[in-house]
């Protein structure tokens, strides 16, 4: 192994990078401008655990519950739609009583809409913020600002890239209900700001698979689909007014020349090389867990790799492990092959490919060989993990880059900043109830606990659920109606890829119709 060189400065920069830089220097704090994604090491000892629990095509055949699409959006698009204004309500009045309570932390003798806004943006409902990344008066005096200028409070939330290619996660690539009930969540607290601040409130969710595709190479017709999908989904929540799903490289653009965006994709391009100069030698795709610890006890950009690298592995299209879908799936998205050599890919990850044998199922055969090559193949772990490798430079790099270019501030300069990643100056959002706040919609599989005479969404990797022998929910009858009436195109799109649209852990109710009423007290 080579020794570490000194870090790097950043490439060379043009007029345009520079002057953004500066500001990014003075606008963001060092925790900011890092990379950042969510840690992969759960879903990797989960498969480690388990990697023959997935269902076969067969099994899961035996196992799903159909219902017919109409009933399905009878049933839970107004009961979701109850729940937001439900919700919205509750919070509303929980934001003026600790408004009231906290006039001297906020040095007022009178509640304004400011600091209503800014206890609703400070609700444990919806947020893990530490108080030392933003504190409330902090909060108030930006709300103060948007307020005094008359414009909507406006909160800028960075997620939803896509669901990946990844049986492990999923069964498919189009939003399931984990996506419905984020999305949920997010129209419930624009409508609690927007009732509480005097110039409304929009919520932009900036859907970044587009930016992240340099990195994970899924096809741009799938992320497209993923995002109309969520737009379709903002429009029967009835949200429509206060939220709305933007495409983050459209966002960004729209602040941008085209001079500007070609030199910020030229300095993405130079980081991406300079990450791989510099660390690729360090990292060895035949023993990953020992290289990529000697890497991270390096700080700096190396931390950020190793980081990335366990998470994004289970991620990336891969092109050594070809699904076959070229852009969106046209029937079931993984074979039992090519699922069951993925699970081994990811069981296998950490250990040293010298120790790689032939691994063998319950049944004491090896997987069927993907390809012409068997599932313990070292060539093959090999090439996948060295396109992770790839994948994560690539994802540091187009991080890094836009926070240099400080591209989220520069566009919406007033916006509060939420992410899903605790940092300083912005709000920590969880998109799910807290038993899985750790969780996001595009990496897990929504589903319902059915307990208590009560339905409560959960979001769970594929692998959990069914190694826990939960209950697939696959839908009938929209694709014949999607052309016709659009609406059912979000449906459709599950139907035909047979993806379910939901896990349950008890098929009862669904088989005696007794569901809808389990949803009547759903919570958000």
């Amino acid at each position: 192994m080579t020794s570490t060189a000194p870090e790097t400065s950043a490439p060379a920069p043009t007029r345009f990078v520079t002057s953004r830089r500066e500001r990014s220097l003075r606008d963001l704090t060092a925790e900011q401008r890092r990379s950042q994604i969510s840690d992969g090491h759960r879903l990797i000892r989960a498969v480690r655990a388990r990697p023959f629990q997935l269902y076969t095509a067969r099994r899961h055949a035996t196992r799903a519950v159909t219902l017919d699409a109409e009933e399905w959006m009878a049933g839970v698009l107004p009961a979701m739609r109850a729940a937001v204004s439900r919700t919205a309500s509750a919070r509303l009045d929980t934001a003026l009583a600790r408004a009231r309570k906290r006039m001297s932390e906020y040095g007022v003798k009178r509640v304004g809409s400011a600091e209503a806004v800014a206890e609703a943006l400070s609700d444990n409902k919806w947020f893990r913020t530490q108080r030392e990344h933003v504190g409330r008066a902090e909060l108030r005096d930006r709300v103060r600002d948007a307020l005094a200028h008359g414009e909507p409070v406006e909160l800028v939330f960075p997620l939803f890239s896509r669901k990946p290619f990844s049986p492990v996660k999923n069964r498919g690539v189009a939003p399931d209900t984990a996506e419905l009930h984020s999305l949920a969540r997010c129209a419930a607290l624009a409508h609690t700001v927007a009732a509480l601040s005097p110039t409304g409130c929009r919520f932009t969710v900036v859907a970044d698979g587009h930016k992240y595709n340099r990195a994970c190479r899924t096809p741009d017709a799938v992320v497209d689909a993923y995002q109309d999908t969520l737009r379709r989904w903002v429009r029967e929540l009835d949200a429509e007014d206060v939220l709305r799903v933007v495409d983050y490289e459209e966002w960004v653009a729209g602040g941008l020349g085209a001079a500007d965006l070609r030199e910020r994709e030229e300095y993405y391009l130079r980081q991406a090389a300079a990450l791989h100069e510099r660390h690729g030698r360090r990292f060895s795709p035949a023993a990953p867990r020992d290289s990529l610890a000697r890497l991270a006890d390096g700080g700096g950009t190396g931390q950020q790799l190793a980081h990335t690298f366990w998470s994004i592995a289970t991620s990336v299209h891969y092109t050594a492990l070809d699904t076959g879908h070229a852009g969106l799936p046209d029937g079931p998205c993984y074979s039992d092959a090519y699922q069951e050599a993925y699970a081994q890919y990811v069981a296998h990850l950490g250990r040293p490919l010298t120790g790689t044998g032939p691994v063998t199922g319950p049944d004491g055969q090896r997987p069927a060989a993907p390809y012409g090559r068997t599932a313990a193949d070292p060539a093959l772990h090999h090439a996948l993990r060295e396109e992770a490798w790839r994948a994560a430079c690539r994802y540091v790099a187009i991080s890094l880059t836009d926070r240099d270019l400080n591209l989220v501030r520069e566009t919406a300069p007033r916006a509060v900043k939420l992410t899903i990643h605790g940092k300083p100056g912005e709000l920590h959002f969880t998109t799910a109830a807290s038993r899985d706040a750790n969780m996001t919609a595009q990496h897990s599989t929504g589903g319902y606990a059915l307990l208590d005479g009560r339905a409560r969404p959960t979001f769970r990797y594929r692998i959990e659920r069914e190694a826990a022998g939960e209950t697939p929910v696959l839908l009938h009858g929209a694709a014949d109606r999607a052309e016709r009436e659009p609406h059912f195109l979000p449906l459709a799109r599950l139907e035909r890829t047979q993806q379910p649209v939901a896990y349950v852990d008890d098929p009862a109710p669904l088989l005696d119709s007794t569901f809808p009423h389990l949803l009547e007290a759903l919570e958000l």
